[in-house]
């Protein structure tokens, strides 16, 4: 009985140590950012005890009457910030029932988009074509950011997100991991799709991007990515708030929709040909002679440069008895040079 209830026990602390904690964003204190369209926000800390809530223009008199007020009623743990009650109204809004005024939550309009990218030029490429060489990555610009943030929102755990990212194939596929070079090739790696980012920025950069390889071969030597349409498509859900928004008020709040891009093949490099310049003869006219360009699949002709180096004349000596006899005619004759 003893070791079956250490068992267990050592189980439970397993799962205490290794089941990730589950972040709850749904507490705000005073001032923190919200959006429109969150549900079950806790405002026990911000609203401290009030019940009516006030707004009134950005750098308005607020010692005047609030252009809109709204009475907290029913379950301060889990309130919902309707779409029909505060559209229209983003901003700081106040206590209002007893003085001070006191913050309780700036209101914000969600916005998320996503863009492609090409990394070399910086320039947004979405729904362009580009070769399969190009060098991208997503991007994404929201103000949903701002909820990530524990000093606002203190039972924010780091380690999840609300944001989802995917991406599909021309044949409709989804891509949940990219190949940085070959299949099989020891320094190839297998990177997974950044699909569930924790952006606390914006904009936003995939920063694996412009790894992925999309002219790697398979082990069998096919191509390990097809030519087309990839679509990308970034979609948030803070705090259940894509069951606020549907048909067009989806798109750019609670999701991008669809953004993509058509790789084409490779166009191959040129290499100009080496054409000689030709001399017209005497009396002739000279023709000039339009450079020709030609792809790398070709072999350009090209005569290799001929350096002529002049030799040095030498002279190899004459055998030892030769020049003795040389030298003998030689005083004979000097001899009888001076008899007469």
């Amino acid at each position: 009985m003893i070791p079956s209830r250490i068992s267990l026990v050592f189980l439970l602390l397993i799962c205490i140590i290794f089941v990730p904690a589950t972040a709850s964003l749904t507490k705000i204190i005073n001032g923190a950012p919200v959006f429109i369209g969150e549900h079950n926000l806790d405002l026990t800390a911000c609203l401290n005890g009030h019940t009516v809530i006030a707004w009134w223009p950005e750098g308005a008199d607020r010692s005047g009457d609030p252009v809109k007020t709204v009475t907290i009623s029913g379950d301060v743990t889990s309130y919902y910030i309707d779409p029909a009650i505060f559209t229209g109204y983003t901003g700081t809004w106040y206590t209002h029932d007893t003085k001070p005024d006191v913050p309780v939550f700036v209101l914000y309009n969600p916005q998320i988009d996503l863009s492609v990218w090409d990394v070399d030029t910086n320039t947004d490429i979405t729904g362009q074509s580009v070769p399969m060489s190009t060098n991208i990555t997503y991007r994404i610009t929201t103000n949903l950011y701002m909820a990530l943030n524990y000093t606002e929102r203190p039972n924010y755990n780091p380690s999840d997100s609300f944001f989802t990212v995917t991406l599909t194939s021309p044949s409709g596929a989804n891509i949940p991991q990219i190949y940085t070079g070959n299949l099989g090739a020891p320094t190839t790696q297998i990177i997974p799709f950044d699909s569930a980012p924790v952006i606390k920025s914006s904009p936003y950069t995939w920063i694996n991007g412009p790894a992925w390889d999309r002219n790697a071969k398979g082990t069998d030597g096919s191509n390990a990515y097809q030519t087309g349409s990839y679509t990308f498509v970034v979609t948030q859900n803070l705090n259940q708030m894509s069951s606020s928004y549907s048909g067009a008020a989806a798109f750019g709040t609670v999701t991008s929709g669809d953004k993509t891009v058509t790789f084409t093949p490779d166009t191959p490099a040129t290499t100009p040909t080496i054409v000689p310049s030709l001399t017209a003869p005497s009396g002739a006219t000279a023709t000039n002679t339009t450079p020709q360009t030609t792809t790398l699949t070709q072999q350009a002709t090209v005569q290799p440069t001929v350096t002529v180096i002049a030799k040095k004349t030498t002279y190899s000596p004459l055998p030892a008895g030769i020049a003795l006899i040389g030298l003998g005619i030689a005083a004979l004759a000097l001899a009888a040079k001076r008899k007469y």
